[in-house]
Order: structure tokens, then C-alpha cells, then sequence
């Protein structure tokens, strides 16, 4: 027979999103050394492997505490929403670690430094809004850095395209092409993971609020 938790779970859930998030924003500022100090490049990168497992693990606790909770502080999507949000933009921060060692990179551009402090920025917005969620009063908090949130995914936008002109403009080196692009693209779309968990912050703030 499950057995049922009642109090602290309302506290479990905020601790284990408060951990989510510092779990992404030290794998943020790992990418972000990565790609600003370029040496030791596949022990940086397992250590940004360690960080994508650890946050697997975070899931798994808090899919655990939600199927064992009677009562609990969010709605269940949303808990599945954010936990699962959050976990893809380490994911997606990991794979793109992976890549740059998996294609042999030489050295950054500064392009993906940009977008690599783009995302340092967004995982600390993120670290610093979560706490507010815990009570009513702080929401409108949270809402402040929902709205920096997307100022970043908009400039990450902004980059990509940049970035991607660059690289068109010296087609004639097709190889540094194709790994760039994916390089980029997914760097970009660690930008957009980052904004998913946003929305569901939002859409936490209008339900509860």
C-alpha cells in the first residue's frame, strides 16, 4: 500500500525546484568556463555530464514525491511541466558540451560565448526567482524574472541569426559549417528550454496568484 506524505511535502517539492534550478545554473556557468577558458575540455565536459545525471536523478525524486503525495503545493502538470522543463535545459547544455569535444573543436567563437553567457544569465534568473514561488506575496517577483527570462531568448535569437550569417558567408568550409550550425542552434535552444520554464512559472503565478 502507498504511503502518503503529508507535511513537509509542500516543503520537499520547493526545496527539490530550488535544487533543479541550482543543479542548472552550475551546469550553465560550467558551459559558460567551458567556453571562455577552452583547455581541459574533456574533463570539463564530464563534469557538465555529471551535473545533465544529477538532474535526472532530481526528477526522478520529485516524480517520486508527486506519486507519493496526497496532497501537494502546484498543480500535478505543472510540477511535471517545470521539473521536466528544467531538466532539458541541462540536458541540452550537456549535448552541447558533448558535441564541441565529439567535433573536435578548436576554440569558441565569440558568438557562442555570447549565447553561452546568455544562458549563464537566464539559469541564474531562474536560480533567483524560484524561492518567491513559495508564497503568494512574492509572485510578482517571479514575474520580474519571467520578463528577463524572455528578453534573453530574445536576444539569444538574435545572435543565432548573426552567428549563422557568419558561418553562411564562409560556405566554402563546409565541415566548420554543418558543426557550427548544430553548435549554434543548440546553444540557442537552451535559450528557448529556459523560456519553456517560464511559462510554466507564469502559468504557476496566474493559477495561484
Amino acid at each position: 500500500m502507498a504511503k502518503f506524505q503529508f507535511l513537509p511535502a509542500e516543503t520537499k517539492f520547493y526545496e527539490w525546484f530550488e535544487k533543479a534550478t541550482g543543479n542548472l545554473l552550475e551546469a550553465a556557468e560550467a558551459l559558460e568556463d567551458l567556453l571562455d577558458h577552452y583547455e581541459q575540455v574533456e574533463s570539463k565536459v564530464a563534469r557538465i555530464t555529471e551535473l545533465e545525471h544529477r538532474g535526472d536523478f532530481i526528477v526522478h525524486e520529485v516524480m517520486h514525491l508527486l506519486m507519493h503525495t496526497l496532497i501537494i503545493p502546484l498543480d500535478g502538470e505543472d510540477v511535471e511541466r517545470l521539473i521536466s522543463a528544467l531538466d532539458d535545459s541541462v540536458d541540452k547544455i550537456e549535448a552541447t558540451a558533448v558535441r564541441m569535444l565529439i567535433f573536435r573543436i578548436e576554440a569558441p567563437t565569440d558568438k557562442a560565448r555570447q549565447l553561452g553567457h546568455l544562458i549563464r544569465s537566464g539559469a541564474a534568473e531562474l536560480h533567483t526567482a524560484m524561492p518567491n514561488l513559495r508564497e503568494k506575496k512574492n509572485f510578482r517577483l517571479v514575474t520580474e524574472h519571467i520578463k528577463e527570462i524572455n528578453t534573453i531568448e530574445n536576444n539569444g535569437d538574435l545572435i543565432l541569426r548573426e552567428a549563422l550569417v557568419e558561418i553562411v558567408n564562409h560556405k566554402d568550409d563546409l565541415y566548420n559549417l554543418i558543426r557550427w550550425k548544430e553548435i549554434y542552434e543548440m546553444l540557442e535552444e537552451t535559450t528557448d528550454t529556459m523560456e519553456d520554464v517560464a511559462d510554466v512559472l507564469q502559468r504557476v503565478v496566474i493559477k495561484n496568484g
